[in-house]
């Protein structure tokens, strides 16, 4: 049962909605932030941390009595600032010194070899980003691979576009799932999709395509 979740990557548009569903959900939220940065109104449920999210002190503070970990961070254009890949190692690392054992990863549905699960005009799209950012591309892979490889009990999440528009609650999502050019989702049905995952598992250990 979950009570209390971890959220690595709370200040940004994403994690502010996953951190707003997770505490009505009734849930703790642990956030490790920037310094100086917090992940919008404050809440009695919410802790907010600070520190890098590579410090081992800060990820075992953060992990503690939590019963779940999630990673929804990632670079902004122009891309330059690559960090996912190393900052997940490094929360996978504690997570399991903290034995916590759920952990999703939100990624992005352009990143990796799913052809089977785009269009061919979004592959092509997909393709022609790692070929104009090639280290920003094999960042988020490996940020995946370890993921997978970490023997934890994660899921990947890949959305389309994100977007910031209200909740629609028409939201498909699963292995199968295929995007293209016109596929997005909201930011707070992303979020719903994150902790309907956390509260009842339907995809342990697979990677998940989300549109809306």
């Amino acid at each position: 049962m979950i009570e209390r979740i971890a959220v690595f990557g709370a200040t940004g548009r994403t994690g502010q909605q996953l951190v707003a569903a997770a505490l009505a959900r009734g849930w703790q939220v642990h956030a490790l932030c920037r310094e100086g940065r917090h992940p919008g109104a404050s809440h009695p449920a919410l802790r907010v941390l600070q520190g890098p999210l590579t410090d081992p002190a800060a990820l075992d503070q953060t992990l503690s009595g939590c019963q779940a970990a999630c990673c929804v961070f990632g670079p902004r254009p122009p891309h330059t600032d690559l960090f996912c890949a190393d900052a997940t190692r490094a929360i996978i690392a504690a997570a399991t010194r903290a034995g916590v054992s759920r952990l999703i990863c939100q990624t992005g549905a352009m990143i990796g070899p799913y052809r089977a699960n785009r269009t061919w005009p979004f592959d092509l799209m997909a393709k022609l980003f790692a070929r104009q950012r090639p280290a920003a591309a094999a960042d988020r892979w490996q940020q995946e691979v370890a993921v997978r490889e970490s023997g934890l009990d994660w899921t990947v999440i890949k959305p389309p576009r994100l977007t910031d528009a209200p909740a629609q609650g028409r939201v498909k999502a699963g292995p199968q799932v295929r995007v293209g050019l016109l596929s997005k989702i909201g930011r707070t049905d992303l979020a719903q999709v994150i902790v309907d995952q956390l509260a009842e598992p339907r995809f342990r250990r697979e990677t998940v395509f989300v549109a809306g």
